[in-house]
C-alpha cells in the first residue's frame, strides 16, 4: 500500500517536473524572439559611390551604343545624412540609330555617387557609333557656396584622326589634366569620323566632389561617330533651422512656480516600465506557485 502510494506521488512529481520544464522552455524561446526583433540590424537601401556602364562593349562593326545616366546626390552638411538617386538607360543596337526598347531604371541609394564611368573602350568596330550623356545634380544643405567653383574639362585631344573628320567640341581646347570631366579623348582616330562633345555649363563643389569619365578610347575605326554630354549642378541650399518646442504654460504650473526652466523627465516611464515588469514577474510566480499547490 505504501509502495504504490509513493510510486503515484513519484508520478505526479515527474508530471509536474516535465510541465514545468515545457514553461520555462517557452519562456526562453519567447525572450530570445523579443530579443531578436529588438537587436536585430535595420534593412538598409543599397550603397553606391561609382556607377559605371556601357564599357568595352560592342566590338563588332556597325554598332550603336547609346547610354544615359543622371543622378541626383543630396547632402546635409549639419546632420551628414546622404542619399542619391541614380537613372541608368542602355541601349546597344544598328550604329546611328534611335534604339527601341530601351526603358530607363531608377534606383535609389543611401550614399552619394562620386563617380560616373561609362562608355569608354566600346564600339571599336567600322562604322559604330557612341552616343551618352551624364547629368549630374547637387543639392547640398547648409554648404557654402564659395567652395563651388567652376569644373575643370578634358576634352577632344587625340581625337578625329585619320582625315576627313568632322569634329566640333564646346569648349575647346580642353586639356586640363585631373578634371572633373573627362570625355571623347583617342577616340575616333580611324578616318571619316564624326566627334560632337559638350560640357554645359558646370560646376565642382568641394564638399561633394564628383567626376565624369566617358567617351573616351571609343569608336577607333573608320566612319565612326560620337557624340557626347556632360554637366555637373551644385544647389546649395541654406540649413533647416530647428523647430523649438512649444513654450509651456507657466502661469498654471505650479511645478515651475511661475518660473520657465528647461523641460525635464519625472522618470514617469522608468516606473511604466518597472511595473510591467515586476506585474509579470508576480504574474510568473503565482502561475509556478499555483501548478505547485495543485499537485502536491
Amino acid at each position: 500500500m505504501d509502495i504504490a502510494i509513493t510510486h503515484g506521488v513519484r508520478t505526479n512529481a515527474t508530471h509536474f517536473g516535465t510541465s514545468l520544464k515545457k514553461f520555462f522552455v517557452l519562456l526562453a524561446a519567447l525572450l530570445l524572439a523579443v530579443l531578436a526583433l529588438t537587436f536585430a540590424a535595420p534593412a538598409s537601401s543599397a550603397s553606391a559611390a561609382e556607377v559605371g556602364q556601357c564599357n568595352g562593349i560592342a566590338e563588332g562593326g556597325g554598332q550603336g551604343v547609346n547610354c544615359d545616366v543622371t543622378v541626383v546626390n543630396n547632402l546635409d552638411i549639419t546632420t551628414g545624412v546622404a542619399s542619391s538617386t541614380v537613372t541608368t538607360k542602355v541601349c546597344i543596337g544598328p550604329a546611328n540609330t534611335v534604339i527601341p526598347g530601351c526603358d530607363p531604371v531608377t534606383t535609389s541609394y543611401d550614399s552619394l555617387v562620386t563617380s560616373v564611368n561609362q562608355c569608354n573602350a566600346s564600339a571599336n568596330g567600322p562604322g559604330s557609333s557612341v552616343t551618352c550623356n551624364v547629368f549630374v545634380t547637387n543639392n547640398i544643405t547648409g554648404g557654402s557656396s564659395t567652395g563651388v567653383t567652376a569644373a575643370t574639362v578634358n576634352q577632344c585631344n587625340n581625337t578625329a584622326g585619320g582625315g576627313g573628320e568632322f569634329l566640333n567640341c564646346s569648349p575647346r581646347p580642353a586639356n586640363t589634366t585631373n578634371a572633373t570631366i573627362t570625355q571623347c579623348n583617342y577616340s575616333t582616330n580611324g578616318g571619316g569620323a564624326t566627334v560632337e562633345c559638350s560640357v554645359s555649363p558646370s560646376f565642382a563643389s568641394a564638399e561633394l566632389p564628383v567626376l565624369i569619365n566617358q567617351c573616351n578610347d571609343s569608336t577607333n575605326e573608320g566612319g565612326g561617330t560620337m557624340r557626347c554630354t556632360a554637366s555637373l549642378t551644385n544647389n546649395v541650399l541654406a540649413a533647416t533651422a530647428p523647430t523649438p518646442p512649444p513654450a509651456k504654460n507657466v502661469l498654471n504650473d505650479a511645478r515651475t512656480d511661475g518660473f520657465t526652466h528647461p523641460a525635464w523627465n519625472d522618470g514617469s516611464s522608468d516606473f511604466l516600465g518597472v511595473g510591467v515588469l515586476l506585474v509579470a514577474g508576480l504574474l510568473t510566480a503565482a502561475f509556478v506557485t499555483r501548478r505547485m499547490r495543485a499537485h502536491r
